[in-house]
């Protein structure tokens, strides 16, 4: 239940209201006018205001607009007479989540109440996890608060304070690498080098002469000497993702970097001391391509000194909805749009489809749907896999009007 401030001039109506809404759980505070309401605002965090729209001397437009600069995440819903319909669609334009006509309905008011309070807890919560990241990790990207996440990021600051290698272990689209710029940020390496590279993208020859570096003349082609990553993240962190694709050739010189902290670039007769902290990621099973030879046990053991394993999107079923309002945030700003949600249909696709390809998938849908979206809210035909609909959907006949799974517990 939230915290609402009633606006309304009519004493009555006011009165009939506020008991209404406080019979409905809510903590209700109430305001005669709107200048008694802009100041509530101003020493009061609220998480809706609803308020009328023709009052004197300032009106509910005043209202919604000194609420939304003083504090842009409170939602507000304004009530319109009968006939001044255009003035609630100007307020909506203003930012109100949503209009009331008189005379106002109770399920409608009910409905509407619930549902922007919905939205300013979820943007709160969106914001409160980003600012604990912050203050723990110094990296805002990544969003999580299933207890999968939770564990993951627990552990970001134990293994920051130390110097010890680090392979992370996920699907591809996991956020392998948000995680690993992660410990680098929390490290006292922060404000040393973060050098990463992809060991999939290159082809062998190309790899060891990107990591080490060659000098003029090495090969054919190398016209000047050049300095590798690893001397290039000295005093800093390297990652490097994918290692599972690297050859066998290049992995023994891995090896041989971690063992004796040196490095030799092609052609060069002379090794360097470098002071690097290794971060590894991939997405293979590397147990396995060791017992297929396909990778070197003794450099598993050497990677695998702290490994963090990454869960799957669909392990994590908590964490969709809180993504894609996270996701939905960024690309209304990048679109210019002001889309203020999804359906609950659109989020029980979104939260029962597998998501092979996790998070990184799940960002590039709510992209697409917000470029694609006309309506206020985002639908399933805004979706790519509308055509997905899991069984317990059909057989309950899922409509926007029924309640979420959530609301039948609670009532149960």
């Amino acid at each position: 239940m939230g915290k609402i401030l009633l606006v309304e001039d009519q004493k009555n109506l006011r009165r009939v209201l506020a008991a209404f809404l406080k019979r409905a759980g809510h903590a209700v505070e109430e305001a005669e006018n709107g200048l008694q309401a802009i100041q509530k605002v101003e020493k009061t965090p609220f998480d809706l205001v609803l308020t009328d729209l023709r009052m004197e001397p300032v009106n509910g437009l005043e209202v919604l607009r000194r609420t939304k600069e003083i504090s842009p995440k409170t939602e507000v819903v304004v009530i319109t007479a009968y006939g001044t319909v255009p003035s609630g669609v100007e307020a909506m334009k203003l930012g109100a989540y949503d209009y009331l006509q008189k005379p106002v309905e109770n399920d409608k008011l009910r409905l509407v109440v619930e549902r922007a309070i919905e939205k300013h807890n979820l943007a709160t919560e969106v914001e409160r996890l980003q600012k604990e990241i912050d203050e723990k990790f110094n990296f805002a990207n990544i969003i999580g608060k299933s207890d999968a996440m939770r564990k993951v990021l627990r552990l970001i600051p134990q293994v920051a304070a130390t110097d010890s290698t680090v392979l992370i272990l996920g699907e591809s689209g996991t956020g392998k690498e948000l995680i690993a710029r992660a410990i680098h940020q929390s490290s006292p390496r922060r404000n040393k080098p973060w050098v990463a590279l992809n060991c999939g993208g290159l082809v062998d020859s190309l790899l060891e002469s990107e990591l080490f570096g060659h000098v003029k003349g090495a090969f054919t082609g190398a016209t000047k000497n050049k300095i590798g990553l690893v001397q290039e993240a000295d005093s800093g962190t390297l990652f490097l993702d994918e290692i599972g694709e690297m050859s066998l050739a290049t992995q023994v010189k891995v090896l041989r970097f971690l063992e004796s902290g040196e490095v030799r670039r092609l052609g060069d007769t002379v090794s360097s001391r470098v002071d690097v902290r290794l971060i590894a990621a991939t997405n293979v099973d590397l147990r396995r391509a060791v017992e297929e030879h396909k990778f070197r046990e003794d450099l598993y053991y050497r990677l695998h000194v702290i490994p963090i394993v990454l869960p799957p999107l669909r392990e994590r079923k908590d964490d969709v909805e809180l993504l894609s309002y996270h996701f939905l945030t960024e690309f209304n700003e990048k679109f210019g749009k002001k889309i203020e949600g999804f359906s609950k249909r659109a989020l029980l696709l979104l939260r029962n489809y597998d998501w092979p390809g996790n998070v990184r998938q799940l960002r590039n849908v709510i992209e697409r749907a917000v470029a694609l979206a006309a309506g206020q809210r985002i639908q399933p035909s805004d979706l790519p896999f509308q055509d997905f609909e899991p069984d317990f959907m059909k057989n309950l006949g899922v409509n926007e009007n029924l309640p979420t799974l959530e609301e039948l517990e609670q009532r149960y």
